[in-house]
This record gives C-alpha cells, structure tokens and sequence, in this order.
C-alpha cells in the first residue's frame, strides 16, 4: 500500500511540474473569411491557421480540448481591398482574427504568416437540391411514392466562375436503416467550397412514407383502346384482365376501382402482326404491377364481307 501511495504521489507531482512548466505546440484554427455583401472569393484560402504557442501546460490544455468556438475569422470589410480585388492579410491580421485570443509574446510562429485573397464581384444562382442519403426499409416494408425535400432548391452565393458550372448541390451522405414507417429527417447540405460558394439555407428535411408490403389481385380491369377512330375494326379479346399489384398496405387500402388503368394504344394494333398485345399500365405512384392474367390479349383485326 505505501508503495503505490508513493507512486500516485509522484505521477501527480511529476502532471504538476509538466502542467505548470512553460511548454510548446502547434494550435489549429479553422480559418473563416467574413465578405462584404456583394463580394465573393476567386481563390479559395488555406483552411485553416496553424500557431505555435509557448505557455503553461495548463492553458495549452484548455487550448486544445476545452476552448469551445475555437476559430481565425477574418472581416475582409475591415482590410485593405486593392483596386484589383487583391487582398494581402499579414501575420498581424491573422493573429487578431484568433479566437479565443492569444498574448502575442506567447506566439512563437504562425503558419502560415501571410495570406494573399482574391475577391471578385457576388453571383448567385438557384439550383436543385441532390439528395445523398439513403433510405432503407425493414425487411418486408417499402418506400410509398417520392422522397420529398424540402425545400427542393436554394440560392448559392459565390464566385462568378464557379456559380455558373453548378447544376446541384448536394445534401450530405447519410444511411438511414431500418425504417417502418413514415419519416421525416434534417440532413445537411455539404460544406465543400464553403469560402467561395454559400447558401443561406444549410440543412434541408427530408421527409417520405414507408408501409408494410402487401399483395393483392384486383380482377376485371376493362381494357381501353385509346386513339382508335369511331369505326375501327380491331378488337382486343378478352376485354378485361386481372392484375396481381404490390404496394404499401394502407395504399393498398386506399385504392379505388378508376386508380388503375389497362390500355392499348391504336398505334400498337396498326403495327401489330403478331396477334397479341401486352397493355400498358397506369397505375398510382409506389404499387407495382407483378403478374397479370392472362399475360398477353389477343388482337384482331374484324373483317366484314363487301357488300
């Protein structure tokens, strides 16, 4: 027991001395550039500021775990802006945007000491928002109809010669597993090119139903020939057929004899040769057609005798 008494003792006394002796280490900041409203960056900057301290052990700790908003935030408003829209910010202007601020006699070298901006004028454009997530569903359960988000576009801000190459811009990648039932999640936009492209809007909610899989047959759905004249001579045998549909059980629920459509279009019977047809089907978003009875219908062309 005295033996390990003596060596808590001397580990705290030895974390004292190394705590209190005057210590060296490289601090990051992530460098934030602050434009005016109707200036954009043309070059992108570092991304973030590295200074090397010399201080107590203590407040190099706090440093390093403990200092909460920790950031180099430069207010271009407040700097030198050459006509040319060149902006040259020295070791000073950085050492002032840190946060929380340092005393300068315990900075020992900043890296790196001098920054050279370029800014231009502001464009902005809207663009659809691209969603990168992935929506997965419980074993015997389906996505019912679109995925929505909301809002589906937004306003980027930046650089007049990347703005325009823009067609999208994306949400963060995110997996979301396991879903039974309807959903709705805030998913951020992604932060690449965050100094020289902005947007207002910086997260989005994505939001859809998910509903347990179900099967069922719905029987004499009439056949239409659509675009035939008045006196056409074709005719579809037989004229009713019987489909087996697969969706979300309470869309199951809902549907109504007039949700589902089997159709042959006049075009298909001018250039069929065969004698069967396959109709086409207009069904609600999210049901599928998985088998129909019978499979094909046949076609015929009625000839009546001259008179």
């Amino acid at each position: 027991m005295p033996i390990i008494l003596s060596i808590v003792l001397a580990l705290g006394l030895w974390g004292y001395v190394s705590l209190t002796s005057p210590s060296t280490v490289y601090v990051t900041y992530p460098l934030i550039i602050d434009l005016p409203e109707e200036r954009s960056l043309e070059m992108e900057p570092p991304v973030s500021i590295s200074v090397k301290l010399r201080t107590s052990g203590w407040q190099l700790l706090y440093l390093q775990y403990f200092s909460s908003g920790k950031e180099c935030r430069i207010d271009i408003e407040k700097a030198k802006v050459a006509p040319d829209g060149i902006v040259e910010l020295t070791k000073s202007d950085i050492l002032q945007g840190i946060n929380p601020s340092v005393s300068l006699e315990k900075v020992v070298e900043v890296l790196p000491e001098n920054i050279m901006l370029k800014t231009g004028m502001l464009f902005r454009q809207s663009v659809p928002v691209q969603s990168r997530i992935s929506i997965n569903p419980a074993e015997g359960y389906m996505v019912i109809g679109k995925v929505k988000i909301e809002p589906d576009s937004i306003v980027l801000r930046g650089n007049g010669s990347i703005i325009p190459t823009l067609r999208s811009w994306a949400t963060a990648n995110m997996s979301f597993s396991d879903l039974t039932g309807p959903f709705s999640f805030t998913v951020p936009l992604q932060d690449s090119l965050q100094n020289l492209v902005t947007s207002a809007v910086k997260e989005v909610v994505i939001s859809g139903d998910i509903q347990q899989i179900a099967e069922i047959t719905i029987d004499d759905v009439p056949i239409i020939i659509a675009g035939a004249p008045s006196n056409s001579e074709h005719s579809i045998e037989p004229s009713r057929i019987s489909l087996h549909i697969r969706g979300g059980v309470r869309r199951l629920a809902s549907l109504s004899p007039d949700d589902i459509k089997a159709i042959v279009y006049y075009p298909q019977l001018i250039e069929d040769s065969s004698g069967f047809i396959a109709p086409t089907f207009v069904i609600p978003a999210g049901i599928t057609v998985i088998g129909t009875n019978p499979k094909t219908v046949k076609h015929r062309l009625i000839m009546y005798p001259k008179p």
